[in-house]
């Protein structure tokens, strides 16, 4: 098909399409189009304020008449609309299938010509570079003015070649804009006909050819890379160890995974600030630690001599988790909010403020305890955390939780702010935003995920020492790292530090499974990981830049 012909064959077809179009604007004009309208103009008269009560009934009273009656022609049109409607889109199907070949054909070439073109003329410069130099060689004598020339001469071919680079991507572009514009014609009048309705092929469809239009492969590759590695070595130990996808594997993976989630999604919130809690492994401690020593109603162990044993027998099972939570959540806030304070007052960036808290924290569990087990939690507590059939019950807890960090980090006021005071905390305090109040709100905000995560760990594990939780925060940050939450402050979603948390978890257990349970073979695995993973970030950050 020649260019003639397919430039003949699209204007027909769109004069068809206009005929088509015509008909259905005719048929739905009086119907489902003044529906639409008269809905729009109720909307609109509802929000208005110069408007008496009286006449926004009158007039909604009117409107509501008129959709009714055109709902009626929209009813009598319907089987007529539906019929020229399906003849429409099976004519453009039919008739786009053979341009968009074509065009295809015609891309295809494009970069094809534009590749030979590119090599052929690469080929010239290199070729000129090396005629130059030579020629040089033969008439200048002079050492210094040889190299000065030399430099320009090798510049100048640089240039040239990044110029030809820059004019084969163009073309390349320019071929793939003639293919997706063509695609987005048939599209458009699909949309058209359908009055704004698609199926899901049609959007399948879509996201597939925009997906193909857009993609790059370096870019992918930054972006996914490290996720592209780690799936690589996942299928290399699944391999080497079949079991791990064994439907109990996958559940105490996703047992742990539970927990975890509570404090990666705490430190997240100021990874987002561009900072960083040290203080997790400890939160981890004193929200066990509370926690068993409420819940085991014969503990030995108390807390610069106070004994929570009693609470048990007189509150009942109910009454002792109820305080138990609050407990573990009121400690956990009362020192994220105390880093957060200075973090927020007196500029000390979280690294600092939370390594102090969480010194005075492991300073404070230790003397209280006398470092002494909390011992086992009641057979009741521990069912909080247990499964039904294989199934933990911690994971509905850290769903309820996921959500609920999703909605404030991405519908309230207050997420959004975090995002202005993480990419640019000068920028958001020019535009109204307290920075103190959105830092000392995340650092709340973790506390209360800490304190319900060292809750739900004890129901997990049944006991705690003040040891317990060491190292935990490392785990919490690398997750968020993997995740995409970037140091750099304003760039991340929950979806990442989820997705970070699981795929951490994975990673350690399929590590141990390979290496006969050995943290520490397991531990220089997850630091390289850590490593590229902060590589990976880093170049994306200067690239921006």
């Amino acid at each position: 098909m020649s260019e003639q012909v397919q430039k003949v064959s699209l204007e027909m077809l769109s004069a068809k399409v206009d005929e088509y179009l015509s008909q259905l604007n005719d048929l739905r004009r009086d119907g489902s189009d003044k529906v639409r309208s008269l809905t729009q103009e109720i909307r609109r008269i509802k929000i208005k304020k110069n408007v008496s009560k009286e006449t926004k009934a009158n007039k909604i009273a009117e409107y509501q008449q008129g959709i009714a009656e055109a709902k009626v022609v929209a009813e009598k049109n319907k089987a007529a609309i539906s019929q020229i409607e399906a003849e429409a889109c099976a004519y453009v199907n039919a008739n786009f299938a053979g341009i968009y070949a074509e065009t295809k054909a015609q891309s295809k070439q494009m970069k094809a010509d534009a590749k030979a073109n590119y090599l052929q003329r690469k080929a010239e410069i290199k070729q000129k570079l090396a005629a130059d130099l030579q020629k040089l060689a033969e008439t200048e004598k002079d050492p210094q003015k040889l190299n000065a020339r030399k430099n320009v001469i090798t510049r100048e071919s640089k240039q040239a070649d990044i110029d030809n680079k820059k004019s084969y991507l163009e073309q390349v572009q320019k071929a793939k804009d003639i293919q997706h514009n063509c695609y987005l014609q048939r599209d458009e009048w699909l949309y058209a006909i359908k009055d704004g309705k698609q199926s899901l092929v049609t959007k399948v469809s879509n996201y597939c050819e925009n997906y193909a239009y857009q993609f790059d492969l370096k870019n992918f590759l930054m972006k996914n890379g490290l996720y592209i590695i780690i799936v690589l070595f996942m299928i290399v130990c699944i391999v080497m160890q079949p079991y791990l996808i064994s439907m109990g594997s996958i559940m105490l993976i996703l047992k742990n995974f539970s927990t975890r989630i509570f404090f990666a999604l705490g430190v997240a919130g100021l990874i987002l600030l561009a900072g960083t809690d040290l203080s997790v492994g400890r939160m981890v401690t004193l929200g066990t630690m509370v926690t068993c020593m409420i819940l085991n109603p014969n503990t030995t162990v108390t807390f610069f001599g106070l004994s929570f044993n009693g609470i048990y027998a007189t509150l009942g099972f109910g009454g002792a988790v109820v305080v138990a939570i609050l407990l573990s959540v009121v400690m956990c806030v009362l020192f994220s909010a105390l880093a957060g304070f200075f973090s927020a007052k007196f500029k000390m960036h979280p690294f600092i403020s939370t390594l102090g808290t969480s010194l005075i924290i492991w300073g404070l569990v230790g003397f209280g305890t006398n470092n002494i087990k909390t011992g086992n939690i009641s057979s009741e507590a521990m069912a909080i955390g247990g499964n039904i059939g294989q199934f933990p019950i911690t994971l509905i807890y850290a769903i309820v939780a996921i959500v609920i960090v999703w909605f404030i980090w991405n519908k309230t006021k207050f997420g959004k702010n975090m995002y202005a005071v993480g990419g640019n905390p000068e920028a958001a305090a020019v535009s109204g935003i307290s920075v103190f109040k959105v830092t000392l709100g995340v650092f709340i905000m973790a506390g209360v995920l800490y304190g319900l995560g060292g809750f739900f760990q004890s129901t997990v594990t049944g006991s705690s020492s003040s040891s317990f939780g060491q190292g935990w925060e490392l785990e919490a940050i690398a997750a968020c790292v993997i995740g995409g939450i970037s140091f750099t402050g304003g760039i991340g979603k929950i979806s990442g530090a989820v997705i970070g948390c699981l795929i951490f978890e994975v990673l350690k257990y399929y590590l141990r499974a390979v290496f006969g349970g050995s943290s520490d073979i397991s531990n220089i695995f997850i630091g390289v990981i850590i490593l590229a993973a902060v590589t990976f970030d880093s170049i994306k950050y200067l690239k921006k830049k």
